[in-house]
């Protein structure tokens, strides 16, 4: 049997206050974080994604850029997604010329406003939302440094063949 005369253990607990308290904290803590990060990381991107955001209104633009290993001096890529009103898997000569203008006057965008120094790769994302479910999208790149023209990618960023079945699909 247990002794009457012996301390009891005493169990700890947290008060409410302290939990509310801690929550408040790390509510804190995480948009001061979240906010540090658009500042420093995409803060640089903000003038572009603003300029084409007023020469394409509704569009939405997303950027970010940089190297994917900085440690192996791999290229500078800058990535823009841009969504659309026009179907970018439509093969009529409208909307394959309204594209072309598009991409165009983006990367134009982007070399006059040069947020990235040493600028190798131009990469544009250019989608369409049909339904819930369904997005129309294509990708283009273009190579500064080697003056070529652009050229389709797919979704791991390798050329698009000319006669894949993949310019027509839709991605769920």
């Amino acid at each position: 049997m247990s002794d009457p005369h012996a301390p009891r253990s005493v169990e700890r607990t947290l008060s409410g206050r302290w939990v509310v308290a801690a929550m408040f904290a790390m509510g804190i803590t995480l948009t001061g974080l979240l906010y540090a990060y658009s500042t420093l990381h995409l803060g640089p991107f903000r003038p572009l994604q603003d300029a084409i955001a007023q020469e394409f209104p509704g569009s939405a633009p997303r950027i970010d850029g940089g190297k994917k290993k900085p440690h192996k001096n791999t290229p500078t890529i800058l990535r823009i997604l841009v969504k659309t009103e026009i179907d970018p898997m439509s093969e009529r000569e409208e909307s394959v010329q309204q594209l072309i203008f598009m991409r165009k006057r983006i990367g134009e965008l982007a070399r006059e406003m040069a947020p990235l120094p040493n600028l190798a790769i131009l990469e544009i994302h250019i989608y369409k939302l049909l339904k819930e479910d369904e997005i129309h999208k294509r990708s283009y790149r273009l190579e500064l440094e080697s003056g070529r023209d652009w050229i389709e990618i797919d979704q791991r960023g390798d050329p698009v063949e000319a006669d894949s079945g993949a310019r027509n699909m839709s991605i769920p």
